[in-house]
């Protein structure tokens, strides 16, 4: 018995090959806003490790220097110390601890606001705690002097909202919150 075998192929058609790049294009228009949200988080996340990772080095720096918060100018182009040579920029102040140019980026505020090339710092130092007490720093207000705890003292903040109109805010307890 012999059997008879088929010249023809087996082959994709047009409206097959078609109905498939369709689907593939569908699935790539669902997906794309799930995964610009998924850059942006990530971008954040970046961020607050940034900011964790300055808070480590103010740690540091507190040890080294009698348990004091460093002197830090925000912005050296319009100084909070105009008169003072010991108030340095943060990659200044804390350069030694760790504290680098990738460190005080943050790849949200690079892609829009661009506070890192105004500032020299994607994230504004709060100069409230400067030189004061790591353990205790006295904050003053109108109404006087305080002992405040350092969960209670933002150290850092970014510029801008630049993730989703929130901030992420390093207090001097070594945690990040985002805040709106």
């Amino acid at each position: 018995m012999h059997r008879r075998f088929s010249s023809a192929r087996s082959a994709f058609t047009l409206v097959e090959l078609l109905v498939v790049l369709a689907i593939i294009a569908m699935l790539g228009g669902l997906l794309a806003p799930s995964l610009g949200r998924s850059i942006e988080k990530a971008d954040a996340i970046a961020c607050a490790k940034n900011m964790r990772q300055i808070g480590v080095a103010v740690q540091l720096y507190a040890n080294d220097n009698n348990h004091r918060y460093p002197k830090v100018e925000t912005n050296p182009s319009s100084p909070v110390y105009p008169d003072d040579e010991e108030a340095e920029g943060i990659l200044e102040a804390l350069g030694d601890y760790g504290v680098s140019v990738a460190t005080i980026k943050c790849r949200s505020d690079m892609k829009s606001f661009k506070a890192y090339d105004q500032y020299g710092s994607s994230y504004e130092w709060r100069p409230i705690v400067d030189e004061e007490l790591y353990n205790a720093p006295t904050v003053y207000r109108r109404g006087g002097a305080m002992t405040v705890s350092p969960a209670r003292v933002r150290l850092l903040t970014d510029f801008y909202g630049v993730h989703n109109g929130r901030k992420n805010w390093l207090f001097a307890d070594g945690r990040v919150n985002a805040v709106k």
